[in-house]
């Protein structure tokens, strides 16, 4: 793949009404921003984090391996994997946890484009980013290019400043939200967002207070100051990640079907909801439906 084949400028990013009729009556106004058109299998955010990581690979002459981490149904892995097949670019993803007896979905598509799986413990996995787990790995797998569980890093950080791009010539918005797990997309919208715009981030992990001091210190690692403009809201998860409630899922439900989005558009379509929440929370609106 040419790392250059795709740039915000050759996609039209989809901004979508999505507003519910109890913020119509306030002459409030919410918008969803659909990446998932970018590409069929480094779709949304994960183009933008993986873009100048590829090239600086490409432009290094590397020819070892490109390993990263995730889970089994890790949507950075998967996007790796397609990238490296692509490019001609071997790929290692370590996945946390024993190999099952059936691949997942997406780790079966990401051995079928040519990336080597090697699964560890989730006690080892723990240890991913220590420096003597890295030295066992090249122990173990020999020579790689480490990139981070997420591909998050300040490659990352400069590539997600320009999901903004995108909207130039649009009215600024008072609050941006998004979803976020390792940090890196947060941190590319918090340097990018106009000065008057509030950054709002809704883990998808329980207890990820964590990511205020790992996002700082992408920011800092970046040479992009810290706005300050932002906060996490910790309270959204379900309990877990990937996890759902039976009412959260009548909730999801009529939200797709008010705002005729898909089911892929999940964890957006729970942002726009807790983001609801908690505009309504500071600014007294009505608890009625969309």
């Amino acid at each position: 793949m040419d790392c250059q084949t795709v740039s915000p400028t050759d996609f039209s990013l989809s901004l979508r009404d999505v507003t519910p009729a109890s913020f119509a009556r306030q002459q409030v106004q919410l918008q969803l921003l659909d990446l998932t058109g970018i590409h069929p299998f480094i779709s949304g955010n994960k183009w933008f984090k993986l873009k100048y990581n590829l090239a600086a690979y490409e432009a290094a002459g590397k020819c070892c391996p490109l390993l990263s981490f995730g889970g089994a149904w890790s949507n950075h892995i998967h996007a790796l994997a397609y990238a490296g097949y692509q490019a001609n670019i071997p790929t290692i993803g370590v996945i946390r946890g024993e190999r099952p007896p059936e691949l997942s979905a997406m780790l079966q598509d990401a051995e079928s484009w040519g990336m080597q799986l090697e699964f560890v413990s989730r006690a080892d996995y723990r240890e991913k980013d220590s420096e003597a787990f890295r030295v066992a790995l090249r122990e173990r797998l020999g020579e790689f290019e480490y990139l981070p569980e997420g591909g998050s890093n300040v490659l990352a950080v400069k590539g997600c400043m320009e999901i903004l791009s995108g909207l130039d010539g649009n009215e600024a918005p008072d609050f941006l939200c998004c979803a976020c797990g390792t940090g890196a997309t947060l941190a590319g919208l918090i340097a990018a967002a106009p000065p008057e715009t509030q950054v709002l981030g809704v883990p998808a992990l329980k207890g990820a207070d964590f990511l205020y001091d790992d996002i700082r210190g992408l920011l800092k690692q970046a040479g992009y100051a810290d706005s300050g403009r932002w906060r996490l809201i910790l309270s959204a998860h379900e309990g877990g990640y990937g996890k759902i409630s039976p009412a959260w899922r009548i909730v999801l439900s009529v939200f797709v079907s008010a705002a005729g989005c898909s089911w892929s558009l999940c964890i957006q379509v729970s942002c726009c909801w807790r983001w609801k929440t908690c505009w309504r929370r500071v600014n007294s609106l009505p608890a009625a439906g969309w």
